[in-house]
């Protein structure tokens, strides 16, 4: 069986003395995963998210495989903006860790091409940006949030808080006799605005990691650079 696609790299790992499994967001075939030769000559020169051609072969698509790989474009990197290249790790992580193999979600796969193509790296535009990447990601794979509609009452106006037990949201007047069992909703949620603060995007990154956990409990404790972008952030 032969796969010719295009699609993100999102890491390796060392299988054995010699051999390395590499990990793919692939465009028409989602997550895929295979053998491949990096050599003294050849080495692993792909980073986080990096564009790349590719070729995957196998006997049959239940077996693991022999990638082929070609940068398609280098990741502009910015050295003086740690952050962007820990959201790039933390978008990766979070694909390879969530998204079934052999699935195909072209809605996630565009949403990072988009989260990429950000012009503006400043921490502020950069930032919500990834915070609606999670909130797209989690509604990708069945977990959206209701963040436009009072559960209660069916009214789009003065929605306030979310409940953690279901995502649905609910209006103030509703929910602030709940408000210490509810999250209340962060500006970040309602408007893209490269204005909002970065405190408020913390707000955000909140809810979208309970979340995260919540759905993904078993894998939650190896969302390394998530985790680490967080600390970053608080330093901030």
């Amino acid at each position: 069986m032969n796969v010719v696609d295009k699609g993100f790299y999102l890491g390796s790992k060392k299988y054995g003395e010699n051999s390395t499994i590499s990990f793919i967001l692939s465009k028409e075939n989602g997550l895929i995963k295979g053998f491949t030769r990096f050599t003294k000559k050849a080495p692993n020169i792909f980073s986080a998210l990096e564009k790349i051609n590719f070729e995957w072969k196998s006997k049959s698509i239940d077996s693991l495989g022999f990638i082929k790989m070609n940068l398609l474009e280098v990741s502009k990197k910015n050295e003086s903006f740690f952050l962007f290249e820990l959201i790039k790790a933390s978008v990766a992580e979070l694909c390879l860790k969530c998204l079934p193999f052999w699935q195909k979600n072209i809605e996630i796969f565009k949403d990072v091409e988009l989260l990429l193509n950000t012009k503006k790296h400043e921490l502020n535009n950069i930032l919500i940006r990834y915070v609606w990447w999670e909130i797209l990601f989690l509604k990708n794979l069945g977990y959206g949030l209701n963040l436009d509609i009072c559960a209660v009452s069916g009214a789009s106006e003065n929605i306030y808080f979310i409940s953690p037990k279901s995502g649905n949201s609910v209006s103030y007047d509703i929910g602030k006799k709940y408000e210490k069992k509810l999250f209340k909703i962060p500006k970040c949620f309602k408007v893209l605005d490269d204005k909002t603060e970065v405190k408020d995007c913390m707000e955000g990154l909140k809810i979208t990691g309970y979340f995260l956990n919540k759905n993904f409990e078993k894998k939650k404790s190896n969302f390394i650079f998530r985790n680490e972008l967080i600390k970053k952030l608080k330093k901030n």
